[in-house]
């Protein structure tokens, strides 16, 4: 369960199903979820065979079986498969939480890829396969989990350390301790958002980002729009599913634009996160979880009317310490095109002006505007009457914004 999973359960009970959820640990959701959904049910959700025991204990025939969460998409999909329900290949390479895999299967489709090796995370010598400077991630990882650009063994063998003791991506599931090294590459980042089904693809549209400055890359902006970054796009993403095996479901597809063409960095399959689903929710008057819904449940989906860009602009601070007061969220939302604006800490809690994962934001603003630079203007322009003040930790230095995009 995420907030990305909210909107797919508000989807399914505005067409009338009733929901259910599988977890693990029942008493870690409390009651967030609890006006979403129907039944919880408790079992081991690594185990799809788990799973489908749970499912048997629910009145009514199953219509759909999915998952937001990237760790669970293949149990989901394995499920579905052994209920005769709509699902991806469960053996696709897009989603088997392995980039390597993801890898070897763009070079046996034949397309153009990146220099990357893989590495064990315990190796005491370790180094780069493919030379520096290199990104280095995990295999499994997600939400920018341990992901660093590093320029020597020095840096690489710090990043495996920092790794190593990361006991658990939370939800039960343990990393793997392998680190895969990539190439560098220079250009904008785009991901493609959409949805694969038996009747096609269809690309809702496309999201740049502006990024934290190496060696991290968090991104502090999102923004969408139905324009194509080149000519040829939806033709590259339909080459990429196809390549990695991903027949059925949502996709966050994101790639670089490089001088030699467009170059994969990851298949996310899954709708892109919650935050930007209800900002395109707000550009298209329809939720991108509604069409997914609708195409699992084998009903006639929704169309997304489009028209202009939206942004989602996240909230970093410049001091670590404790957020003691804040003001003009009101302000930002009655700002010119902004619609939304929110703070995902709350008074007492210990806010860091590092930010090397997402877990360091601390909030949003949301605006639509003509294109992607107009809506990022005025994202940037409501964020501007947002104050959070913070009671600085000792020995805490104050650190200026970056302003570089």
């Amino acid at each position: 369960m995420t907030a990305s999973s909210a909107a797919a359960l508000q989807a399914a009970r505005q067409i009338g199903l009733r929901t259910a959820v599988v977890v693990t640990d029942r008493v870690f959701y409390g009651h967030a979820f609890d006006h979403l959904v129907d039944e919880w049910l408790v079992a081991d959700t690594s185990s799809a065979a788990n799973v489908i025991r749970a499912l048997t204990t629910l009145s009514g025939a199953v219509v759909a079986v999915t998952s937001s969460v990237d760790s669970f998409v293949r149990v989901a999909a394995k499920v579905s498969r052994a209920q005769h329900l709509l699902g991806p290949t469960p053996d696709g390479a897009g989603i088997r939480r392995d980039k390597s895999a993801a890898r070897q299967a763009l070079a046996a489709a034949g397309m153009p890829d990146i220099r990357w090796g893989v590495q064990d995370a315990t190796d005491e010598n370790l180094t780069s396969p493919i030379g520096y400077p290199a990104v280095v991630k995990p295999v499994d990882g997600a939400a920018s989990w341990d992901v660093v650009l590093v320029n020597n063994d020095y840096d690489a063998r710090a990043l495996a350390a920092r790794h190593l003791g990361r006991t658990t991506y939370g939800r039960g599931v343990t990393p793997c301790r392998r680190l895969i090294f990539e190439q560098v590459l220079e250009g904008p980042v785009y991901s493609a958002e959409g949805i694969i089904d038996t009747e096609g693809i269809t690309v809702f549209g496309y999201s740049d980002r502006v990024m934290t400055p190496p060696p991290y890359y968090v991104e502090l902006a999102v923004r969408f729009s139905a324009e194509r970054p080149f000519p040829d796009a939806d033709q590259y993403v339909a080459d990429c599913l196809r390549a990695l095996g991903y027949d059925f479901g949502p996709f966050h597809l994101e790639f670089v634009v490089t001088p030699d063409g467009p170059r994969l960095l990851e298949l996310n399959p899954r709708l892109v996160g919650s935050g930007n689903q209800y900002a395109i929710s707000r550009l298209t008057g329809t939720a991108p979880a509604a069409v997914l819904v609708a195409k699992l449940a084998r009903q006639a989906s929704p169309t997304l009317q489009f028209a202009g860009a939206v942004t989602e602009l996240r909230l970093t601070v410049n001091l670590t310490g404790q957020l003691v007061q804040y003001q003009g969220l009101d302000e930002a939302v009655r700002s010119p095109g902004c619609h939304a604006a929110g703070l995902y800490v709350a008074i007492g809690d210990q806010v860091s002006h590092v930010v090397e994962s997402n877990s360091q934001l601390v909030g949003y603003v949301q605006a639509i505007g003509l294109d992607r630079e107009d809506s990022y203007r005025k994202a940037a322009a409501g964020a501007e009457r947002i104050k959070l003040h913070i009671k600085p930790s000792a020995n805490c230095r104050l650190i200026p914004r970056h302003t570089d995009h």
